[in-house]
């Protein structure tokens, strides 16, 4: 336990929190990627995501192996969802970049729809690429059975190892790289909601980002001066009152 005089800057996990720090996504300087700061990746990631989905429209075959669309129905829902990334990446950068509480939400939102219709489309594409080999030897039970023009395509080819192992493990490696934005996107909007204990506040109080949002209620940091008449105080009498360390919290 911590002596009383010194308190943990960041209190108690918050219940909005609880799956950040979970994550490793509680601390006083939260790394995305270990080595680049929450606001930078979030505005990376908006701007990538844009850019990603641009380029995935015009090259549809490319992004299978990364992002699924073997079947037919995710490929429409990943064509929909590539086509508003363009949309909601801007917005993500934009919130980032000029600290937008509603845009950066926006973009929270997307990144948790397009996560959710990454497992839908595991379910809808790994049925197909397991039975690859039906559409060598029959295909005509192959599309009555699945569809999907674009696996009896790769079938027809005879490279469905390695279509599958490539699937498998860059699909993978994406998501979990789709998650650190996710994560840190998240982070960067606890802090909207959250006053952090380490910032030494003005009598004004807490401003931009940190700004108050529940009225009159007080403040987690306590002001080093609290009011001209103190610090007028100190300047006369020449003495300085010790100071808690816990103000520095």
């Amino acid at each position: 336990h911590l002596p009383h005089f010194i308190q943990d800057p960041f209190g108690p996990a918050r219940p909005a929190s609880k799956l950040l720090e979970a994550n490793g996504w509680v601390g006083a300087q939260p790394m995305a990627f270990l080595c680049i700061p929450v606001r930078s990746a979030v505005f990376l990631g908006g701007l990538g995501c844009a850019l990603h989905g641009l380029f995935l429209l015009h090259h549809p075959e490319d992004r299978r192996i990364f992002v699924g669309g073997y079947s037919d129905w995710s490929c429409a829902m990943i064509d929909l969802l590539e086509l508003s990334a363009m949309l909601w990446g801007l917005l993500g950068a934009l919130g980032a970049f000029y600290m937008k509480e509603g845009f950066l939400r926006s973009f929270y939102y997307y990144e948790a729809a397009r996560i959710l219709a990454w497992f839908a489309m595991y379910v809808l594409d790994v049925p197909l690429l397991l039975n690859c080999e039906l559409g060598r030897d029959d295909p005509n039970a192959f599309m009555a059975r699945y569809g999907g023009q674009a696996v009896l395509k790769i079938a027809a080819e005879g490279t469905c190892d390695e279509e599958r192992s490539a699937f498998y493990v860059l699909s993978l490696l994406t998501l979990a790289f789709f998650c650190q934005f996710f994560f840190a996107t998240q982070r960067l909007l606890v802090d909207f909601a959250d006053d952090p204990r380490y910032l030494l506040l003005s009598k004004e109080g807490p401003t931009g980002v940190f700004q108050q949002q529940l009225g009159s209620v007080p403040t987690v940091a306590t002001p080093l001066v609290t009011s001209v008449q103190d610090a007028s105080s100190v300047a006369t009498s020449g003495t300085s009152r010790p100071m808690a360390l816990e103000n520095l919290a």
